[in-house]
């Protein structure tokens, strides 16, 4: 199904993703990408064929246009930089929860993506990882949210840059599933939010899209269906991103509010989960017709990825046995993106799940990335 976007709707999400100087008192004293402190990663979280690497925290442009400091790593591959500095991938990771213990430049990296990400580095990129706002940082973490990712995701390469004197202004947005969505909506705004950077194109594996078929077939608040763990951190994104509009307790059940409360605090994704593991969606979630509709319309305008073109290329990594991504939506969405003047590579992973992809395409993917590159 091809979710239409109406022209109100897709001009909200542009302006959303307007690089403006926040507006309020000391906003004149925001730069984003500054660094406000760097440390020595410890040799435990390195990736395989890592040189040095480094803890940062930067600042960067949060929700509601405000400054907020954001945490993220730096990892310079070993051997000699080129000429112009190492080419950068400023890897955009997927769903990790929205608890500050969550944060990968703490807690670690999973096996899957220190293997991606070691390959990229082989490759000849230093990777530089953000792990968005309010991840390991002060404030919440707006799960989802495609203009607070997307300036965490540009403004990681400013600040990397600072710290890593080898590294060159040309750059990549790569990531799978939630960073999948993360770069999609960062190529759009990214020549236009940091001219002085040498943007070239963005590579998203298993990106979430089309909301409103999404939740459609992943039967999200069905009362017979699996509960989804993801809702309770969207859940946590829209009342950041909506204080005074939106209240999550109206969505729970008294299980599930307790559960939000310990995801908002502790709980990762993966033990989120298994809490969840054989409970209903009507255990959990305590969804109305109307509640339903206003949950749709708020993801549809704060994490549905803009149909607008793109400068730069994009590659588009789907699997056809995804079963947390829609499979049909990610080809819609490329689909659009083309209709709208961007350039999109689309590729079908056949038996692919959520993360085959990575695997999968990573071949194609390294030789894309040499494409743009070399430019």
């Amino acid at each position: 199904m091809i979710v239409k976007w109406m022209a109100a709707s897709l001009a909200a999400v542009v302006l959303a993703l307007s690089p403006a100087v926040p507006a309020q008192a000391g906003a004149h004293h925001h730069k984003p990408g500054r660094v406000l402190s760097a440390e020595p990663l410890p040799a435990s979280l390195w990736l395989p064929g890592t040189a040095a690497a480094h803890r940062i925290r930067y600042t960067s442009t949060g929700l509601s246009g405000r400054p907020v400091a954001v945490a993220g790593a730096v990892f310079i591959p070993e051997g000699t930089a080129p000429r112009h500095g190492w080419p950068i991938v400023s890897w955009a990771h997927g769903t990790v929860g929205v608890a500050d213990g969550c944060a990968q430049s703490i807690s670690g990296r999973s096996d899957r993506d220190i293997t991606y990400l070691s390959a990229w580095l082989r490759a000849g990129y230093a990777v530089v990882a953000t792990e968005y706002e309010g991840l390991g940082t002060p404030g919440p973490h707006p799960y989802l949210h495609g203009a607070s990712e997307a300036y965490g995701v540009i403004d990681m390469v400013r600040a990397a840059r600072t710290v890593a004197r080898s590294l060159s202004r040309t750059w990549l947005a790569v990531g799978q599933s939630q960073g999948g969505q993360a770069v999609l909506f960062a190529g759009a705004v990214a020549d236009r939010y940091a001219p002085e950077l040498d943007y070239r194109g963005a590579i998203a594996t298993a990106p979430p899209s089309q909301w409103r078929t999404l939740i459609d077939v992943a039967r999200a608040f069905e009362p017979t269906a699996p509960a989804i763990p993801n809702v309770l951190l969207i859940l946590e994104m829209l009342r950041a991103a909506h204080p005074h509009t939106f209240d999550p307790a109206g969505y729970l059940t008294p299980a599930g509010a307790e559960l939000f409360a310990r995801a908002r605090t502790e709980l990762c994704f993966t033990e989120l989960a298994g809490q969840l593991a054989g409970r209903t969606a009507g255990e959990v979630y305590d969804v109305n017709a109307a509640e339903r509709e206003r949950f749709t319309r708020l993801m549809e305008h704060d994490a549905d990825i803009p149909i607008v073109r793109h400068r730069r290329p994009v590659f588009i990594a789907q699997g056809t046995a995804d079963t947390v991504v829609y499979p049909p939506a990610s080809k819609t969405t490329a689909d659009q993106l083309a209709a709208a003047g961007t350039d999109v590579t689309f590729r079908f992973y056949a038996g692919a799940d959520h993360s085959g992809p990575m695997a999968a395409a990573l071949p194609e993917l390294l030789a894309w990335a040499a494409t743009q590159t070399r430019r």
